[in-house]
């Protein structure tokens, strides 16, 4: 039996406002029982939302009736008016016993603290894909450029480089795009010096590429190139392929500023053969601090950065006062030793 309640909770707190860069929504419209599906997207029919907005005052009295306690009204309307109290509501949840009902002695102050660690859990992953995204562009585009030329990711021939004609065209028109868009200095110099344009050197179309499109360009490689790219980096081509998706997901999540430390990604994340991986969850953020630490493990010239990382990871864990169920939202069902 479909429960409307529940959807309706579902639907309030885990379907994104805007789509994060590099997601896609289906179109197809079909009708059941009361209720419209939009491409696998379940919407209530008939309900209009009639909530009214309220002051930053008459928000927080709605607060303190739900139980949270307020200890300084002003810094906390303060803190209102910078974030926004819907943003701020989904940080309130895993201190409600029912919904809209706070645990006992739940502080406002709690709440805000789970906020800022999330804040600077999104800042920490940010900076190491930035690293990582960098290392990737530099290692695939060596290895295919090597062996290929420069141009290997504009041409199809005979499936020798792609594994499908219909991703590769729709990989090429994302790109040409982004590469229209740029006003990079390099690509305006480019386009005006040579007769390829939009068609560029693969170390210069790599500088304007998303991580999701550097991601489908791996993806649909054929097994051989993948293969050769993936011992470059001493890892399996087909974990490569999941570690590149996930990481896009995080990427994007971290580039929206939303809610990061307990999401549940899209998809599973592969995980090597290996006892280390036991109890982390596979679609949670704490999947990826593992594969970061692989990766930078991995780099030539990262060590200092990948203990200094890993340092600031461990503080923010260690100093959070509610370690126990952040390290449940991020994957983790015991304190393991992160960075075996």
């Amino acid at each position: 039996m479909f429960d409307k309640k529940s959807h309706c909770e579902y639907t309030s707190h885990n379907i994104p406002a805007t789509p994060l860069n590099d997601a896609h929504f289906g179109r197809v419209f079909y009708f059941m029982g009361g209720y419209h599906f939009m491409g696998g997207i379940i919407l209530a029919n008939g309900i209009k939302y009639s909530k009214r907005p309220l002051s930053y005052i008459a928000q927080l009295q709605l607060l303190q009736s739900r139980g949270l306690h307020i200890k300084n009204e002003m810094v906390a309307e303060q803190f209102l008016a910078n974030v926004s109290y819907y943003r701020f509501s989904a940080y309130c949840l895993p201190f409600e016993t029912d919904r809209h009902q706070f645990k006992p002695d739940i502080t406002f102050e709690d709440v805000v603290a789970l906020y800022r660690y999330d804040q600077t859990l999104r800042h920490l992953i940010d900076h190491a894909l930035e690293m990582i995204e960098i290392y990737l562009r530099t290692k695939i585009t060596y290895t295919l450029t090597m062996t290929n030329g420069p141009f290997i990711h504009v041409i199809h021939e005979d499936n020798r480089y792609f594994f499908s004609q219909v991703r590769y065209d729709q990989w090429r028109r994302q790109i040409h795009a982004e590469i229209e868009r740029s006003k990079e200095s390099f690509i305006l110099h480019y386009r005006n010096q040579y007769d390829d344009f939009p068609h560029l050197p693969l170390w210069m179309a790599v500088e304007v590429m998303s991580f999701g499109s550097l991601s489908k360009l791996f993806n649909n490689l054929t097994r051989a190139y993948q293969k050769q790219i993936g011992e470059s980096l001493g890892f399996h081509e087909s974990l490569l392929t999941s570690w590149l998706h996930s990481m896009t997901f995080v990427r994007n999540v971290c580039a929206h500023h939303a809610r990061l430390w307990n999401r549940e990604m899209a998809i599973s994340m592969k995980y090597p053969r290996s006892a280390e991986w036991v109890g982390i969850g596979s679609k949670r953020v704490g999947s990826v601090l593992y594969i970061i630490n692989l990766i930078l493990k991995s780099m030539p010239g990262s060590h200092v950065f990948r203990r200094s990382w890993q340092d600031d990871i461990n503080g923010l864990i260690d100093n959070s006062s509610h370690a126990n169920f952040i390290l449940k939202g991020m994957g983790f069902s015991l304190r393991h030793v992160l960075w075996q």
